[in-house]
């Protein structure tokens, strides 16, 4: 994996006999990814976080009409929805944006995006999510951002709650971006 959580190619690969040792304080000049017993183990240089589209930046948050012939992969319902990518080569979806329902819920995007609840609606393979949106529901979010300059992380405190009802408010990724996030929580709640 690179600095932007985006998957490489291996460059070189090299196999080390030694006995069962602990590794601790491991620095290395950029990203590698090791494979110990199995397992890939990645060090992103202190750059731990998600690439996920920047709900801070409102420029791309779209108002979307529903469709009466929308596939069923494209299938909204109330609450909040995490949008990806199906990479299932044997599914209807395979390459297109769906769209995961999660209702109404707190919904950390770090921690709680897994194989049970971020998952293809026509295949139920996992999704990485990319990004957002939200129907008939009160809605905010707050997190850390982690700058791409060199910067400290920055905080950013719950935003207030904002009504979305018979639209589905989206963020586009095209015109709001991804950030890297440190954190991110997702919340929604019933309109009464």
């Amino acid at each position: 994996m690179d600095n932007s959580l985006k998957t490489v190619p291996i460059k070189s690969f090299k196999s080390v006999t030694a006995l069962s040792t602990c590794v601790y304080n491991l620095h290395t000049a950029e990203p590698h990814t090791y494979f110990a017993n199995g397992i890939a183990v990645h060090n992103m240089s202190g750059d731990m976080g998600a690439v996920f589209v920047d709900v801070s930046n409102e420029a791309g948050l779209q108002h979307v009409p529903f469709s009466h012939n929308a596939p069923r992969w494209r299938i909204v319902s109330r609450g909040m929805c995490l949008e990806g990518t199906c990479n299932n080569t044997s599914c209807p979806a395979y390459k297109k944006q769906v769209i995961i329902n999660l209702g109404l819920r707190r919904f950390d995007v770090l921690v709680d995006a897994d194989v049970m609840t971020s998952k293809c609606p026509v295949c139920s393979q996992y999704v990485e999510p990319t990004t957002c949106g939200f129907n008939n529901c009160l809605w905010r979010w707050w997190g850390i951002i982690k700058p791409n300059n060199g910067s400290p992380p920055v905080e950013i405190p719950p935003c207030y709650w904002k009504e979305t009802e018979n639209t589905y408010d989206r963020f586009d990724e095209q015109k709001s971006g991804s950030v890297v996030w440190r954190k991110l929580i997702l919340e929604t709640k019933s309109l009464n």
